[in-house]
């Protein structure tokens, strides 16, 4: 099997996966005016009957491909492709509940119970946001695995990503008692990328590392280094850290490092797909090492942008 050839069955449909999420989403956002009145058994039975159809309608769609390469046996297809389907399934179901329940608790409240209408409102606004990263990192990813996809190249100051990406984090870091760390050059040498993919992977890297780290906190450094007219970057913790089980599935699409009960290690599993693809295109490499208890780095290069 060629590298990436796993891939080809899992991610040649995420755009058609995508539509049918953010369907699903549109009609949520149309029961907050009414559809809630449907029972939770009705609407699980629904949407299992619905999602089901979709995974048979999307394997039979992925047998009539001409040109694919899989070497994958169509029993270990179906199952990664079912397995696939399962998480993101398992992603969307969960706020879902969650939207339905805090709906009912709402439409009991009485006129004076602003503070309980409030605090399930906000709970809603939560799970709401937690549905549209899903589907904005599922639109990124089937972006990303298009072929022939035009990739934006320009001058980018590496450091000044990383700055944005710790302003954006400060307050969950801080939430947290996770100190962010900048370790580099003052005025590292620019990279030739996509700003905003490049911003994505930073953002991705720093947000694992918070929700990975100990329940008393601790440090998160982004580490900038030239290195043989390449940027070296590495994203280091002193967390939870990862199993050996788990460390060679982290990059597989929708994969979750099982967590222990914290909620904020929460997510969907697609961060570190999504980041190693844009470095990949980047012209660049994706590494991860780590040791429970004691942490995790992550680190990536990136050539260096020559005017010349």
């Amino acid at each position: 099997m060629q590298p990436g050839d796993t891939w080809l069955s899992i991610t040649i449909q995420l755009p058609v996966l995508t539509a049918i999420i953010i369907g699903l989403v549109i009609l949520l956002l149309l029961g907050t005016g009414g559809i809630w009145l449907l029972r939770r058994a009705q609407r699980q039975k629904l949407f299992v009957a619905s999602l089901q159809a979709q995974v048979d309608e999307l394997l039979r769609r992925q047998g009539e491909m001409k040109n694919s390469t899989s070497a994958l046996s169509p029993a270990e297809d179906r199952n990664i492709y079912l397995q696939f389907i399962y998480n993101i399934s398992h992603e969307i179901s969960n706020p879902l509940q969650s939207i339905e329940t805090n709906l009912e608790n709402m439409s009991r409240c009485s006129p004076e119970e602003t503070a309980r209408w409030q605090q399930y409102h906000a709970i809603i606004t939560t799970e709401i946001r937690r549905l549209r990263e899903l589907t904005e990192n599922l639109r990124l990813l089937s972006r990303l695995e298009t072929p022939d996809t035009l990739v934006k190249r320009e001058p980018v100051n590496i450091k000044g990503v990383i700055e944005g990406v710790m302003m954006a984090q400060v307050e969950v870091a801080e939430a947290n008692g996770v100190h962010l760390v900048y370790s580099g050059p003052e005025r590292p040498a620019r990279v030739l990328g996509d700003r905003d993919h490049l911003r994505q992977v930073l953002l991705n890297l720093v947000d694992n590392s918070i929700k990975y780290s100990h329940p008393t906190g601790g440090e998160v450094v982004i580490h900038v280094q030239e290195v043989d007219q390449r940027l070296l970057v590495r994203v280091i913790d002193d967390g939870i850290g990862i199993s050996n089980e788990d460390l060679p599935y982290v990059f597989d699409t929708a994969y979750q490092v099982p967590y222990t009960g914290s909620l904020r290690r929460a997510g969907n599993g697609l961060g570190l797909a999504i980041t190693k693809r844009i470095v990949e295109q980047h012209g660049g490499k994706v590494t991860i090492h780590s040791q429970p208890d004691r942490g995790t780095t992550v680190a990536f290069d990136l050539p260096l942008y020559m005017p010349s």
